[in-house]
C-alpha cells in the first residue's frame, strides 16, 4: 500500500502514553496511529450501516 506523510498535533500526554506502549508492544508509533484510525472508521461504519 502506498503512503502518504501527513503532519498534525497530538496532545502531549497521549504521545508519552503511546511512546510507552510502542516499547512495550515493539512496535511503531506510526503502526498504533494506523490501527486507531481503522478502528475508528470501522466502527463509524458500521453505526451508520444501523442508520
Amino acid at each position: 500500500m502506498a503512503r502518504k506523510a501527513i503532519n498534525t498535533t497530538i496532545d502531549e500526554k497521549l504521545i508519552k502514553d503511546i511512546k510507552r506502549l510502542t516499547v512495550e508492544e515493539e512496535c511503531n508509533i506510526n503502526d498504533l496511529i494506523e490501527e486507531g484510525l481503522r478502528l475508528v472508521l470501522e466502527k463509524r461504519k458500521s453505526s451508520n450501516q444501523g442508520e
